[in-house]
């Protein structure tokens, strides 16, 4: 008869085997699909409905591509009131999604992100809290874009979406939202995405700053070059900074140069070197003049 330690013994031998070979056949599937060019009919959808995806570098192309595709493969996406979720509305998403990735290194995609919402247009959320009592408040009427919700969904808005394609003009929503999930790769929207020490300690004093200065401003009715939404808390602050260094790089770089250094850190981009230099902004540094 078997000893019962060594058949337990062998029982976690084999199990242990199992979940190595489970594993090592993930790590080759994903692989295999990071290195598959997305197809021509996926490649017409990125020129049109990601414009920045048409100004990223060559030499970038292929982990955008990669990327994508392990997008595609691991979200999943959910039509509400009465959407069809289509090819061109998965692509754009991911498209977007993935430009903030390019710099990293690896080959994973928002890991903790699930599911992403599409909405036909601006959403009314309904919320709700339980006070002392067993009262419960409900607020209705609150209209939304999009939402990021901690690190396991996103909510997007497709009119948003395909008002954000018109120009380069710093408001994305997709870029936006998702800049909220890069932050909270470290396991918390709160401004201050993953980083190496000697960046994470110069950013907290300066981001801080700015912030202050941005709330001020808003407080106190002055025009602000950002948004002034980024004033409501410091991850709406990134959020909207990211749009800003994505879409309109040079303006941010002329108007908060210390503030686009920290964020060229954070994602290991330089977008200045894809975007033409705007004839009103000549003789920046680090600025590439195209024909």
């Amino acid at each position: 008869m078997l000893d019962p330690l060594a058949a337990f013994l062998a029982l976690v031998l084999v199990g242990s085997v199992f979940l190595i070979a489970k594993s090592r056949s993930r790590a080759r599937d994903r692989r295999r699909r990071f290195e598959t060019p997305l197809s021509a009919e996926q490649r017409a959808i990125l020129r049109t409905r990601v414009p920045l995806s048409r100004i990223v570098p060559e030499t970038l192309r292929p982990r955008l591509e990669g990327l994508i595709q392990l997008f595609l493969a691991e979200k999943t996406f959910v039509g509400c009131k009465g959407v069809m979720v289509n090819d061109v509305m998965r692509t754009t998403v991911a498209g977007h999604a993935c430009l903030l990735l390019l710099g990293g290194e690896g080959d994973e995609v928002y890991p903790e992100l699930s599911t992403i919402y599409l909405y036909p247009s601006t959403y009314v959320r309904r919320d709700e809290w339980a006070l002392e009592g067993g009262v419960v408040v409900r607020e209705e009427g609150v209209p939304y874009d999009g939402e990021s919700w901690d690190r396991s969904c996103v909510v997007l808005s497709l009119s948003a979406i395909k008002e954000g394609l018109a120009d380069f003009d710093g408001f994305n929503v997709v870029i936006h939202e998702f800049a909220h999930q890069f932050d909270a790769l470290d396991g918390e929207s709160n401004g201050c995405p993953p980083m190496a020490w000697e960046l994470r300690r110069r950013w907290a004093p300066l981001m801080r700053t700015a912030y202050e200065r941005l709330v001020e401003d808003d407080r106190r009715g002055r025009e602000t070059f950002l948004d002034p939404y980024g004033a409501e808390n410091p991850a709406e602050f990134f959020a909207i900074l990211t749009e800003t260094f994505f879409e309109i790089p040079h303006d941010l770089a002329l108007e908060h140069p210390e503030l686009y250094e920290l964020l060229q850190g954070a994602y290991g981009l330089d977008p200045r070197t894809w975007h033409p230099v705007p004839p009103d902004l000549p003789g920046l540094p680090g600025q590439v003049v195209r024909p």
